[in-house]
């Protein structure tokens, strides 16, 4: 008996740690998608104000291209983009025209620790919530699994699924459904860009 409580234990623990390999595998170290947005927190003035200096000519740089916002008081850079961009209707599987929509997001995550992306996924509310559950869950793991090949900084992406939930529009327009199937991508400062902020060495290139 005691050697069955022992195996049952043994499993149990197996279990748990395949769980934590798999979420860290994944990329999701966040708890959920306001905990990687939010962190890193810069509290020296004079480091953020370099930091939102940065990005807002990021920003600037990326405008012509894709729809792009500053959030978190001007430190993080937002980028939404329409999900019919890279998936066939109903498709998880990335479309020949993905490369280009990525590639120049991709540059920047290619310096570890310089950024990390919160990658979010979203769908309309176009079948049961749990198909468009499933429909994000596939289309955001493609997209994560491209960044991981192209950038090589796996470990400083998470990725979020969210199915039909977070409309920005109502659902009441193909329009409108269009809009809410969309990818956004967070670029969060990290480590170096903060480092590099408090030692005046942040360039303005990217």
């Amino acid at each position: 008996m005691k050697n069955f409580i022992c195996d049952i234990r043994f499993l149990v623990l197996m279990i748990a740690a395949a769980c934590c390999f798999q979420a860290t595998a994944q990329g999701n170290t966040y708890r959920n998608i306001d905990d990687a947005i939010n962190s890193p927190s810069i509290r020296d003035s004079k480091v953020r104000n370099a930091v939102v200096e940065y990005q807002a000519g990021l920003v600037n740089d990326l405008v012509r291209d894709y729809n792009v916002n500053l959030i978190r008081n001007g430190e993080v850079v937002a980028i939404t983009i329409p999900a019919d961009l890279f998936f066939e209707a109903n498709a998880t599987e990335l479309s020949d025209k993905a490369d280009d929509i990525l590639y120049k997001i991709a540059q920047f995550l290619r310096v570890p620790g310089f950024y990390h992306a919160a990658l979010a996924m979203y769908h309309d509310n176009t079948g049961s919530p749990q198909y468009c559950k499933e429909l994000t869950d596939k289309r955001i793991k493609s997209i994560t699994d491209w960044f991981g090949i192209y950038t090589k900084s796996r470990q400083y992406i998470s990725s979020f699924s969210f199915g039909d939930k977070n409309p920005i529009l109502e659902n009441n327009s193909m329009n409108n459904r269009r809009m809410n199937r969309r990818l956004v991508i967070y670029l969060i400062p990290d480590n170096v860009m903060i480092d590099n902020a408090k030692r005046n060495q942040l360039n303005k290139r990217y």
